[in-house]
């Protein structure tokens, strides 16, 4: 659980490096998720971002919801890779999720396409001259860790002239499975555009399988075990802890209710 305060959980670069090795050429980042709020536009309409989970690969929710069209019960969310082939590049779409409510996402990589699930939808978008994750990540040393639930501090970026573009701050909910694996899982869109799309309801970890974390400790616990069998224990921060209980509409029988039925009675 994740107050939306101050707490997040951390993977040290120092001690694991990235999550996806050099020269992956196929991947997939996959997480569920319960938002219980979102950002706000910051004033002079600063861009604020809530992080879900920051490496080579990123989800989290946005203020700037241009590129999403939002009922009352949405928020609006990013995922974000950073890749290289002919040219380095960062790929990233907004989406629709919803609040109070189990979603899942997934950015999965294969052949040059894209791809961005989330909940029962996935998008595909294309760049040719990007063929693989990217070996480096040009940020500071202190933004290399794989975060989970926000940054160290909050983080701020600044234009050429000093001027502040956007700050990430804190996700306020649950993260409940994080998943990496080095193979493009699922069946894919033959053609850029959104087609329908069916999640799975649990990760399981196989030969493809470079991290996963169900979450699944005892309530209060703050060293999160690696279910892939490769050792990157997350290590919870200022209050970052599992919860007993998960908050689920049993009204609802949604996709994401379901998901959260299904964790909550395995606990």
């Amino acid at each position: 659980m994740l107050d939306g305060d101050d707490d997040y959980a951390i993977l040290p670069f120092a001690e694991h490096g990235y999550l996806i090795p050099a020269n992956t050429l196929n991947f997939t980042a996959e997480v569920w998720f319960y938002p219980k709020s979102g950002p706000e536009q910051g004033k002079d309409n600063l861009t604020e971002r809530n992080l879900i989970i920051n490496q080579q690969v990123g989800f989290g929710l946005t203020s700037n919801t241009q590129d999403c069209n939002l009922d009352k019960t949405q928020l609006c969310c990013y995922g974000v890779a950073h890749l290289e082939g002919e040219v380095k590049g960062v790929i990233a779409l907004d989406v629709e999720v919803e609040k109070d409510r189990w979603n899942y996402l997934a950015v999965i990589f294969k052949d040059g396409t894209f791809n961005f699930a989330y909940n029962n939808r996935i998008l595909q978008t294309r760049f040719p001259l990007v063929d693989r994750v990217a070996a480096e990540l040009n940020r500071a040393e202190e933004y290399k860790n794989f975060f989970v639930g926000g940054f160290h501090k909050v983080g701020i970026r600044v234009n050429r002239d000093g001027i502040m573009l956007s700050q990430t701050t804190y996700f306020h909910g649950e993260i409940d499975a994080i998943r990496f694996s080095n193979v493009a899982r699922y069946d894919l869109p033959a053609e850029k555009g959104i087609e329908p799309f069916d999640p799975p309801h649990r990760f399981d970890s196989d030969e493809h399988t470079l991290a996963l974390w169900n979450f699944d400790e005892p309530a209060g616990t703050d060293r999160f075990r690696d279910a892939s069998g490769n050792g990157n224990t997350l290590i919870g921060m200022n209050g970052a802890t599992t919860s007993g209980a998960l908050v689920v509409n049993s009204l609802n029988t949604s996709l994401t209710t379901t998901w959260g039925q299904i964790k909550s009675e395995s606990r």
